[in-house]
């Protein structure tokens, strides 16, 4: 009896184990996932060792484990800071922000540091404009959502010119303008790429902290990012 009594037991535990790896799994699929920054491209929004919280079905929901979606995609505003696989290698995941729609016609005036979009320079206002200064941070509102970016003194693009967002793809830029690897080098992003939206900082460690761990503790935390909505 009481053997029979202790593999009930196992098989409850099994059960719960089961249904708790299930629950995990299809939360991270359906609603949310968490994801580290892994670089500065997005500086000042994001910094490196910031960990956000990414919602997956702010743009549809899609099959697990493929690229076919079961509702949507839907096409993120201008503005959206997106998490992404990359072009170059489909498990090396980054994070941009939605800079060009399907159709948009996208040019970098290099000189001036301006961003034009379908011929309409975007609003922007230095907030440190001294040429002692090796960075630029400014505020730039692009279709009436504001957030900050980051000019260095030697401004280096990948083309000039006009680029055409194509149909079914969105143009990437990160905030960090002269540090960042995004569509102005690798092309258009395909909306199949897509992963979710990021919402907010959950937690954030100092950049040297140690790598070894998966969470950082005391002095290593950066208290006043976390919670930090990211815009």
């Amino acid at each position: 009896m009481a053997k029979s009594n202790l593999k009930g037991t196992w098989r409850d535990v099994a059960k719960d184990f089961l249904l708790v790896v299930l629950l995990i799994c299809g939360f991270r699929w359906g609603v949310a996932e968490p994801f580290l920054v892994p670089s500065g491209s997005m500086i000042p929004t994001l910094l490196i060792k910031d960990y956000i919280l990414v919602s997956k079905f702010s743009y549809g929901l899609r099959v697990p484990f493929t690229k076919h979606w079961m509702l949507g995609p839907f096409l993120p505003e201008r503005g959206d800071v997106v998490v992404f696989k990359s072009k170059e290698d489909n498990f090396y995941f980054m994070v941009k922000r939605v800079v060009g729609l399907p159709g948009d016609k996208i040019q970098v005036d290099r000189e001036k540091h301006r961003l034009i979009i379908n011929d309409k320079v975007v609003p922007m206002k230095f907030l440190n404009d001294s040429e002692d200064d090796d960075f630029k941070i400014s505020t730039e509102t692009l279709f009436g959502r504001e957030h900050f970016v980051q000019y260095s003194q030697n401004s280096i693009f990948a083309k000039d010119g006009v680029i055409e967002v194509p149909k079914g793809h969105i143009f990437m830029m990160g905030d960090n303008r002269d540090r960042s690897s995004d569509s102005r080098f690798w092309g258009s992003l395909p909306l199949e790429n897509i992963l979710g939206k990021a919402q907010f900082i959950w937690m954030s460690c100092k950049e040297d902290s140690p790598a070894g761990g998966v969470f950082c503790v005391g002095s290593d935390l950066r208290t006043e990012r976390i919670g930090k909505a990211i815009h």
